[in-house]
């Protein structure tokens, strides 16, 4: 369906239907959509969620295809100009991809064939990826930009041969896809596959050359593991939707511990000021900012997000980090994700890291899984608060244990709250968005008891976290 529509000179929206019917239904209202093609299957596989809109089953269209019809439009495509039959132009919207919108209203990003295009070639190139070769391996949803554009399109631009999974969640069925298929590069999350270890064999992966992970940070730790489990490099990329969307991923022959690769080719990147916007010094910290053909068009009827997220003739990725002397992009974190605390920003990320890497070290069978967000404070202006599954350990234990950490840095132990789930995405990223509201309600419900212990039970599959 997205091939066709895309050859029809049509925007192709991929609904993420993990969030929820109101936050569909006012991404059909933002769209303008009046028609809703899908799988009777799938929906059954879902849940059969609230669709805007018509909706038409593949299973019933299917039908439709006579033989008549397809043999005509075979001969069309032989005998016409390859400009005659695709409607698509350069400029034009391929698809509309929603942001998750966990802090509001979602955005729109527009893409056009053309920054398809480029980062398509782009990344096949950064990658060393070849016809006949190579292997696409993605359980990622189409209506995530990786899983849409380097997980589907990537593959039928370049010749490459590619192996999808509707469940990102499956690790079992992944593994016997990876196998069947002969895959050769895998494209997940970290998310994703801290819950395929356990599930994949060494066998089922024999033909895997790479694996690359975005959408959010990859601890050392996970990397060591797959490494030593499966013999194959996990290697970690950056990206942003608005970039459609790869940016900088390393490769087995050139990777750097801690950062994530250099640019793909024709992608340069810089750091500014977060407050004056000035550009900074080559290996000065700051915002980062993308200058790249893949940018998109701009946000959906949004002028007004969109000059403010181009800066210095590139994108603002809100991301906080330095280029290295080499080329190679660290990220410190997002800036959204600094605390005020006592005059100092404080990393929340990196807090996060290294409580993570102790866990992994000391408790390797079951290190649990935290998240760190910041509340208010009114004697520090805001406080960290370390949301967490069932510990192998008490908080005095794993604050004892990260010692590196600056006193500033260390929440209290007091702190820590137990959840059944930290929360998350459908995209198989951390809902920030909803760990920041789930900390905010747990820490006002400090002296309402009950209030407490409804809320300590709450996180992945809950509404209201």
């Amino acid at each position: 369906m997205n091939l066709a529509l895309a050859l029809d000179g049509r925007t192709a929206v991929n609904l993420n239907h993990t969030t929820g019917a109101a936050q569909l239904a006012r991404m059909g209202q933002l769209a303008g959509l009046r028609t809703v093609v899908s799988s009777r299957v799938y929906l059954e596989r879902i849940g059969e969620p609230h669709l805007p809109g018509r909706v038409l089953l593949a299973e019933d269209l299917i039908p439709r295809l006579d033989k008549k019809r397809v043999l005509w439009n075979m001969l069309r495509v032989l005998a016409l100009p390859p400009t005659w039959i695709d409607k698509g132009r350069a400029q034009q919207a391929f698809t509309i991809i929603f942001s998750s919108g966990t802090t509001g209203d979602p955005k729109g990003v527009q893409i056009s064939h053309q920054q398809l295009l480029y980062n398509c070639d782009a990344v096949r190139a950064h990658l060393d990826l070849y016809p006949g070769r190579d292997v696409v391996v993605s359980p990622l949803p189409l209506f995530h930009s990786f899983g849409l554009i380097p997980g589907l399109w990537m593959g039928l631009l370049g010749g490459l041969t590619v192996a999808g999974q509707a469940d990102p969640r499956d690790g079992k069925m992944l593994g016997e896809l990876i196998q069947a298929a002969q895959g050769t590069i895998l494209i997940s999350t970290p998310t994703f596959v801290r819950g395929y270890m356990r599930r994949f064999t060494l066998a089922q992966l024999k033909t895997l050359r790479i694996a690359v992970v975005g959408a959010e940070r990859c601890g050392a730790e996970l990397k060591e593991e797959f490494k030593a489990s499966f013999g194959t490099d996990l290697l970690e990329g950056y990206g942003c939707t608005e970039l459609s969307p790869a940016v900088a991923v390393n490769t087995p022959q050139a990777s750097r511990d801690g950062s994530v690769g250099r640019p793909l080719p024709g992608i340069e990147m810089m750091t500014m000021d977060p407050e004056t916007e000035a550009l900074l010094p080559p290996g000065k910290e700051g915002l980062l900012v993308a200058r790249t053909p893949g940018r998109m068009l701009g946000y959906l009827d949004r002028p007004d997000l969109t000059e403010a997220a181009f800066v210095h003739g590139g994108y603002n990725t809100g991301d906080m980090g330095h280029v290295d002397a080499d080329g190679y992009v660290f990220i410190t974190g997002r800036l959204a994700r600094f605390a005020k605390m006592a005059g100092e920003m404080v990393p929340l990320d990196n807090v996060e890291a290294a409580m993570q890497v102790w866990l992994a070290a000391q408790y390797p069978e079951d290190a649990g899984q935290l998240a760190v967000a910041a509340v208010p404070s009114a004697r520090r202006g805001e406080r960290l608060v370390v949301l967490h599954t069932t510990l192998p350990c008490t908080p005095e234990q794993l604050l004892a244990g990260v010692d590196d950490l600056p006193a500033l840095f260390k929440p209290r132990a007091a702190d820590f709250y137990e959840v059944v789930a930290i929360p998350e995405l459908g995209t198989g990223k951390r809902d920030l968005g909803g760990i920041k509201r789930l900390a905010e309600q747990v820490a006002a419900a400090e002296e309402k008891p009950g209030l407490l212990e409804r809320l300590r039970g709450m996180g992945k599959g809950d509404d209201r976290s």
